[in-house]
C-alpha cells in the first residue's frame, strides 16, 4: 500500500532482457499485493535466455501517470525510445523508479544518476555523476537500483520494505518460507 493504496508496478520488458532480473523482482512485488503490468514496445519478445513472452501490453498505450513505480530488468538489450520516453515521465514526475543490473545505466545515461547514490553491474558503472556504492540494493529516493542477478530477490524486498514498511515485509517474508529476518540486514 501507499497512501492507502495499492502500489502499480509499470514493468517494461524488452527483447533481450534477462528473464531472471524480471520476472523474480515481478513475482516477489506481486506477492507483496502490487499491481504489475508487463509492457513492451510489441506484444511478443523474447528474453535473454531465449524465453518468449506473449501478449504483452503496448507500450505506447500505457498512461505513465496512472502507476507508482517503473521497473527495468536488466539485460544485453539497447533501451528503446519509447523506454526513454518513460523513464523521462517517472523522473520528471519524481515517481519511484528502480533497475537491476544494467538497468539503473539507462537511468545514468539519461542523467537521472546525477548527485544520487546508486548501484548497477561493477563492469558497467560509468561516470553518471553519482555515488557508486558496493551494495546489492541502494535506494536514494526516488530511485531504487540493484547491483545483479544476485539482488533479484533483494530489489523487491527493498522496495516494500521502504514503500509498504516493515509489517508488510514481515508478512511477505513469512509468506516465502523465509526461516529468519536475517535477509533484512542486507537491504
Amino acid at each position: 500500500m501507499l497512501n492507502g493504496k495499492v502500489i502499480k508496478v509499470l514493468a517494461i520488458l524488452n527483447n533481450g532482457f534477462e528473464e531472471l532480473e524480471g520476472t523474480g523482482t515481478i513475482d516477489v512485488l506481486e506477492r507483496a499485493g502490487y499491481d504489475v503490468t508487463l509492457a513492451a514496445d510489441t506484444k511478443d519478445i523474447v528474453g535473454r535466455r531465449g524465453i518468449a513472452y506473449t501478449n504483452l501490453q503496448l507500450l505506447s498505450n500505457v498512461n505513465y501517470a496512472e502507476y507508482d513505480l517503473l521497473f527495468l530488468p536488466g539485460g544485453g538489450y539497447v533501451p528503446s525510445p519509447a523506454t526513454n520516453e518513460a523513464i523521462q515521465f517517472f523522473a520528471k514526475s519524481n515517481k519511484y523508479m528502480a533497475a537491476i543490473c544494467s538497468g539503473p545505466t539507462y537511468f545514468g545515461k539519461l542523467g537521472y544518476l546525477k548527485g544520487k547514490n546508486y548501484v548497477c553491474f561493477p563492469g558497467l558503472n560509468a561516470d553518471f555523476g553519482g555515488h557508486f556504492q558496493n551494495k546489492y540494493v541502494v535506494y536514494d529516493k526516488p530511485i531504487f537500483t540493484a547491483r545483479s542477478v544476485a539482488a533479484n530477490t533483494l530489489l523487491p524486498l527493498k522496495i516494500v520494505l521502504e514503500l509498504s514498511g516493515i509489517d508488510h515485509l514481515h508478512k511477505l517474508l513469512a509468506q516465502m518460507e523465509y526461516i529468519d529476518d536475517s535477509i533484512i540486514k542486507l537491504l
